[in-house]
């Protein structure tokens, strides 16, 4: 282990000092040497505010928190070395505009608390059709009509509105996503594909890399067979998050007689 540490805790000033933060450890397979970065960002507190701006307040949170990850994995204290970084990121989809896409033809009602006048839930209805309701979001519901658009070819149209990591598109590389939203599953253990209520579901659990670690996975000699991102147990309850990794080859002593192949699987 080279470092172990807490965000700031004027990071998240809404929440107590948690042990969100990063571990950094470095491993030698043969004569390749790399850092694996478990991370673990901060989540959305209230559906209700994510949805009052694009990008949402928790968003720029996230950023700043990777944004210091990196740059302490990245100075001085140690020599550089490709690295991946892994986890429970917590990136969300753009809340207003996905809501926006998914409820476009719906009209909204705002339900406010007697007492504060504050915002308490607000009601998308189709404007036809006996005005059925498509969404329900309150601070921690996400109580959209069909889960399906989610699950259909994984979810993937829905990456359009996946933009957290762009700001780290010149530090940070990731292999195509072809896994539905990591998040919230279910735990109820007959419902292993189900999502629960809580959450726009979302890709929170990923793993990422420098340039040079992309350079160790795509080297020419790894057949593309051979690269594999893709998250554990689709059809069965795994928690809350459904496990991602990403499973390749390492060449020890490339261009050497009797070279080897090292498999390398990283998991979040």
């Amino acid at each position: 282990m080279l470092e172990k540490e807490k965000f700031p805790q004027d990071y998240f000033p809404e929440c107590k000092w948690s042990r969100k933060g990063f571990i950094r450890t470095r491993w030698a397979l043969a004569d390749c040497t790399f850092d694996l970065v478990n991370i673990h960002l901060f989540h959305d507190a209230s559906n209700l505010v994510a949805w009052e701006r694009s990008p949402s307040v928790y968003s720029g949170t996230r950023q700043k928190a990777l944004g210091y990850v990196l740059d302490r994995i990245t100075d001085q204290r140690y020599e550089k070395l490709p690295y991946f970084v892994f986890g429970d990121f917590n990136f969300r989809l753009d809340s207003k505009q996905v809501i926006e896409s998914l409820c476009s033809t719906a009209t909204m009602q705002t339900v406010r608390t007697a007492d504060t006048n504050e915002v308490d839930k607000l009601i998308f209805r189709e404007t036809d059709n006996d005005r059925k309701v498509v969404l329900q979001l309150e601070k921690k519901l996400f109580n959209y009509v069909n889960q399906d658009v989610f699950r259909e070819n994984n979810g993937t149209s829905l990456l359009e509105f996946d933009k957290e990591l762009s700001l780290f598109k010149d530090r940070l590389h990731e292999l195509e996503i072809s896994f539905p939203p990591s998040y919230p599953y279910s735990e109820d253990s007959s419902q292993g594909k189900e999502y629960m209520n809580t959450r726009c579901p979302a890709w929170c659990d990923r793993i990422l890399m420098s340039s040079s670690a992309r350079d160790l996975v795509l080297k020419p000699e790894n057949e593309d067979k051979s690269v594999v991102y893709d998250n554990i147990g689709p059809n069965v309850c795994m928690g809350d998050h459904k496990p991602v990794f990403l499973s390749f080859r390492i060449t020890a002593g490339a261009g050497k007689p009797n070279a080897n192949k090292h498999k390398c699987c990283v998991v979040q």
